[in-house]
């Protein structure tokens, strides 16, 4: 296989924070804290790093900015917080000038937009120490811009680039990369300054890792002790590689990617994306449509009150998954394509499945996406963790969806060739498989 954009990626390593914890695995290749940050990085997607205190997510979080040369806008999680500030300045000039003609001149007049516009990357530490209000300033900024004075405005700044599709056409598109990048305290109970996330804006964050789930290994802590140097402090990389290009260059292939995906690949994942949405809403209760959407707030209560279900795994997907939005079933889709790439890149033997880069996906992305709503069950089959819920989760959906392969290649086949389906693929997509149709 020819090196990629994604090989240079792979390569770079963290200057300081140690940790070798499995955090995914795909195609019987393993990934940590440190892969899986920089595949979100390579498919422009933000990410938020939950966990107790002291276990190294400030320490990850200046080896991440280290990776665009300490080119970043950083700010602290705190009531008094105003985003706006990093990105714009009083125009002196302007007010000098209104001051000695003696007119009156308008706010945006007065504002001049600062160099930190073209920076590509926004980190908040300890984000949930700021009121929801405070964390509202927010939204936009993981959207990619910032809005002031009544302007929109890119962040991480636009770069024309070239893309084709499948006949060979090409067209022009400004491309924009800027990612936000947070970390949070979450325990129980023990961090009094912290506040709840609202739903939106974690799925905004696009992907959350609790990382009191990937404690360092022994062998970790005995580097992180023998390389400390007898420093407890955050450690900065002072004279950091500015690497940007290379995420740049990573995120654009991966853009061509999707406009030139494996048509093979392309089938299964707009069926896995319509069941993210549609399948994963399915209920067996006709008074709602058989929608679990439709339920409202009588999801999960009914579910779990009238014992809907034939077997357990059935029983937990009705109890306790909530369908994808949109937005966070583009974003299982998206993390599980650059996880594909990103691992056939580190070991070009691999061969990782569509299904599979799902699954490991889902598995990430599902357990703060807002996907894991029966807080009770939880609390009584994962001891309260909702990651653990997760992989669960996303195995039965592997093994239920691996069941259904023939039925899913005989449906992108039958598209393939342009050729309606036959009697017998529709008598099977029934239930959650009726979104196949």
């Amino acid at each position: 296989m020819a090196n990629t954009a994604i090989h240079k990626i792979v390569s770079l390593t963290a200057p300081t924070y140690r940790n070798t914890t499995k955090v995914f695995s795909l195609a019987g290749v393993d990934g940590t804290l440190w892969d899986a940050t920089k595949v979100a990085l390579a498919a422009r997607l933000n990410l938020g790093l939950y966990g107790g205190a002291g276990m190294g997510k400030s320490q990850l979080l200046a080896d991440v900015q280290s990776l665009v040369g300490n080119n970043a806008s950083y700010v602290l999680g705190r009531n008094d917080l105003d985003i706006k500030a990093l990105f714009r300045q009083l125009n002196f000039h302007g007010l000098k000038e209104a001051m000695d003609k003696g007119g009156q001149v308008s706010q945006a007049d007065l504002t001049n937009v600062t160099d930190a516009i073209n920076k590509p990357l926004v980190v908040v530490e300890e984000i949930n120490r700021a009121v929801e209000a405070v964390q509202n300033q927010l939204f936009n900024i993981f959207e990619g811009f910032i809005e002031l004075d009544g302007h929109k405005y890119s962040l991480g700044g636009t770069e024309l680039q070239t893309f084709r599709d499948f006949d060979g056409r090409e067209w022009s598109q400004n491309v924009r990369y800027s990612v936000g990048v947070w970390s949070a305290n979450y325990g129980n109970g023990q961090y009094t300054g912290t506040v709840s996330m609202d739903k939106a804006l974690k799925e905004r964050s696009h992907l959350i890792i609790d990382v009191d789930n990937f404690s360092p290994l022994s062998a970790d802590l005995d580097g992180i002790l023998l390389g400390s140097g007898g420093e407890i402090r955050l450690k900065e990389q002072e004279k950091a590689e500015d690497r940007t290009k290379d995420f740049v260059a990573a995120f654009q292939y991966l853009k061509q990617k999707s406009h030139t995906p494996s048509p093979k690949e392309l089938g299964l994942e707009l069926l896995l994306f319509r069941y993210l949405v549609q399948g994963l809403d399915y209920l067996p209760c006709s008074a709602a449509n058989n929608s679990k959407r439709l339920m409202k707030d009588v999801w999960p209560a009914k579910a779990e009150g009238d014992n809907i279900g034939n077997d357990d795994d059935e029983k937990l997907l009705y109890r306790t998954v909530f369908p994808a939005s949109v937005r966070g079933a583009m974003t299982i889709m998206t993390l599980a394509r650059a996880l594909r790439e990103y691992v056939n890149a580190k070991d070009t033997k691999a061969k990782p499945t569509v299904l599979d880069s799902v699954a490991e996906s889902f598995k990430l992305v599902a357990a703060y996406s807002g996907m894991l709503e029966n807080p009770q069950r939880i609390r009584e089959n994962y001891v309260g963790n909702p990651y653990r819920a997760a992989v669960d989760v996303g195995n039965i959906l592997k093994k239920r969806l691996s069941e259904k392969k023939n039925l899913m290649d005989a449906i992108i086949h039958c598209k393939a060739e342009e050729k309606p389906l036959t009697r017998e693929i529709i008598n099977e997509c029934k239930g959650e498989y009726a979104c196949f149709l």
